[in-house]
């Protein structure tokens, strides 16, 4: 469960999107798509930064306290943080247009 913790934090933004922008574009909330958006890309950025820091307190506590010199792997935590950044913009865009559609 360590190693899969951080990934569902990050996803946690993209998710949050996909539901409730469907459900802003479908007027079933009183909130606007605007501020769905805004709240997404908000937990985006504060959920990439916590799953940043327990990856980083995971992989210390595998080493048993030793200490580490390689960060390749918050490399990666950061750089799958940004794919899914992207991928919720493309997701925000998309349901943009079909609101524009909608309407």
């Amino acid at each position: 469960m360590y190693g899969v913790s951080p990934f569902i934090l990050m996803l946690i933004g993209l998710f949050f999107q996909l539901i409730y922008g469907r459900k802003a574009i479908n007027q079933t909330i009183s909130l606007s798509f605007g501020a769905i958006s805004i709240i997404s890309i908000t937990l985006q950025a504060i959920l990439s930064i916590i799953a940043y820091f327990v990856a980083a307190h995971n992989f210390f506590e595998n080493l048993g306290g030793n200490q580490y010199h390689c960060g390749m792997g918050m490399l990666g935590i950061i750089m799958i943080s940004f794919f899914i950044f992207l991928m919720l913009l493309m997701v925000i865009i998309v349901q943009h247009l079909t609101r524009k559609n909608y309407q």
